[in-house]
């Protein structure tokens, strides 16, 4: 298992409850944050296993922009296939 610190859990933490934020462009520039985090295989990992919650929350995010809101859409799609890439 991967090493972790209390800071990290704590910004892990921090980044799933912005997820939950109802101003768009907070969540937009922090799935921003999440895609270039998961550009690489060992963040990518430590991520996943750290907060499990990551995932429901994007498909959340995705599920309530549809399609009224593509851009928002697009980086939460990119998110989450960055995430579940092998």
């Amino acid at each position: 298992m991967c090493e972790t610190f209390v800071g990290e859990k704590t910004f892990v933490k921090g980044i799933v409850v912005v997820l939950d934020h109802t101003l768009r462009e907070l969540v937009f520039y922090t799935i921003g944050i999440i895609i270039n985090v998961t550009m690489h295989e060992g963040p990518r990992k430590k991520l996943t296993q750290m907060q499990p919650a990551l995932i429901p929350k994007l498909i959340d995010v995705l599920r309530d922009a549809n399609i009224e809101d593509m851009d928002l859409s697009k980086v939460s799609a990119k998110a989450l296939h960055n995430l579940v890439i092998r």
